[in-house]
């Protein structure tokens, strides 16, 4: 599987509207989910100066993750595949797990 960041430009979104938007990502991840589509909703970051959202998924396929988007009935500006990068504590553990 592999991550997925989805951008949206949602300018004026009020904090009730953030809500539903999650709620709507989460409900359409659950429904291709328990159809074994292969596909998990992570989470959103909200960058308020700039009205956008990012949305993180891990999937099979872009394809996958365009089609939950869709289902969820929420605009997106694009899919694009992304690499996670290790954190502080990711990098440390890999560090002592060298040691051994």
């Amino acid at each position: 599987m592999s991550l997925f960041v989805v951008e949206r430009r949602l300018p004026r979104i009020s904090e009730h509207q953030l809500e539903v938007l999650q709620a709507a990502l989460t409900g359409a991840a659950s429904r291709f989910n328990s159809r074994g589509d292969g596909v998990r909703y992570l989470s959103s970051i909200f960058l308020a100066r700039t009205d956008r959202v990012l949305s993180l998924f891990v999937a099979d396929s872009a394809e996958t993750v365009r089609a939950l988007n869709e289902a969820a009935l929420i605009p997106f500006t694009s899919i694009e595949p992304a690499l996670e990068l290790p954190g502080p504590a990711d990098h440390e553990k890999g560090q002592s797990d060298d040691r051994r």
